[in-house]
């Protein structure tokens, strides 16, 4: 994996043949850019790369790890069960019937808080820092080059 990396930054370095061109060759000017961006309100959106922006996207990490790994905990505690007990727990459904004829419908819910916990923090840095990297990552490489290997930026960071 660090050959992978060392050689991925090498031909950074070396910019292979890829290059970018902001005149057209028939016209001596450049062609004007036209960006399409979504437009919010005044208040409702925060600064690209602010602290609140991180913030941001920490706490969709959070809401997309947590809550789904949470949501499955009564099919993984099911599926746990059926491992263990292949005798007792004979397959989902019957696993389920057992568990909530043993143990009520809260019985399902055991282990929801360490799961919850855990994969919402696995949620708030796997979200939160690939931002980050991805802004250092392309500010090290500059514009042009950030853009031309955009694929390999995107991969380096959800990397680290």
């Amino acid at each position: 994996a660090v050959v992978m990396y060392r050689s991925l930054i090498e031909n950074f370095k070396a910019n292979t043949g890829f290059t970018a061109q902001c005149q057209s060759p028939q016209q001596p000017e450049a062609l004007p850019r036209q960006i399409a961006a979504a437009s919010v309100a005044d208040g409702n959106s925060c600064e690209f790369g602010s602290a609140q922006y991180y913030a941001y996207c920490g706490f969709g990490g959070l809401l997309s790890c947590g809550l789904t790994h949470t949501a499955v905990v009564p099919l993984d505690l099911v599926k746990c069960r059926i491992q263990v007990d292949p005798d007792k727990y004979k397959g989902v459904v019957n696993g389920f019937r057992v568990t909530v004829a043993e143990e009520g419908m809260r019985g399902l819910a055991k282990g929801w808080a360490p799961t919850f916990i855990g994969y919402s923090m696995q949620g708030v840095c796997k979200f939160g820092f690939y931002e980050v990297f991805k802004i250092f990552y392309g500010n090290l490489l500059g514009e042009e080059k950030s853009y031309l290997y955009r694929t390999s930026l995107y991969l380096a960071a959800s990397a680290c």
